[in-house]
Formats: C-alpha cells, sequence, structure tokens
C-alpha cells in the first residue's frame, strides 16, 4: 500500500468520527446559530487536515515522504489564525485536531 493510500485509511475512521459526533448538524449550522460544538470541530478538523495530506502526497510518496509532508503542513496548521482572525474554542479544536492527525503514525 502506498503512503496516499495510509493516509486514505486514516481517514476514513475520522470521518466516521466526524459524523458520529454531528449526527445530522453541519457545523456551519451551529455556527450561524451562534453554538459552539468543539468536539465536532476537533473531528472535522482530522479529516481536513488528513484530507490535504493527502491531497499533497504523489502517487509513488514513500512513508518518509509522508511524513516530511505532514511535518510541513502541520508547522502551516500550527500557524493558521482563525477566520475573522478572533480565536475561539471552536477553533482552536479545529486545529487541535488537524494536529494529531497530522502527527499520525504511518507504517514503514
Amino acid at each position: 500500500m502506498n503512503a496516499r493510500d495510509e493516509v486514505r485509511r486514516l481517514r476514513a475512521p475520522a470521518a466516521e468520527a466526524w459524523a458520529a459526533t454531528m449526527g445530522d448538524v453541519t457545523s456551519c449550522a451551529l455556527a450561524k446559530d451562534g453554538r459552539s460544538y468543539p468536539a465536532g470541530k476537533y473531528h472535522e478538523g482530522r479529516v481536513a487536515a488528513l484530507g490535504e495530506w493527502m491531497r499533497r502526497l504523489t502517487p509513488e510518496a514513500d512513508a518518509a515522504a509522508a511524513r516530511q509532508v505532514a511535518r510541513g503542513l502541520a508547522a502551516d496548521w500550527a500557524a493558521r489564525m482563525p477566520p475573522g482572525g478572533g480565536a475561539n474554542r471552536d477553533w482552536e479544536s479545529y486545529r487541535a485536531g488537524g494536529l494529531a492527525a497530522l502527527d499520525e503514525p504511518l507504517p514503514e
């Protein structure tokens, strides 16, 4: 299995956890209602980061190359500022989920 497939394999349970946490409500709907749901945003961040990681990998990427891409993405995610500039619980949870996902191990 190539590294892209391994990241795809990691993304599937992250997406399932996000769906299980959110039920039939979207993050956008909660935000529009002014409600905070950090647990849902954490899983959303995981799914987003794993998707970004997967898209940046070439089909030939091995585990070492994939980890290098993940380190670069993690630096980007750590430096990201929330839309509008003000940090909040949802944003911090989203970013934490993304950073956790980018730190997930890949088989050698």
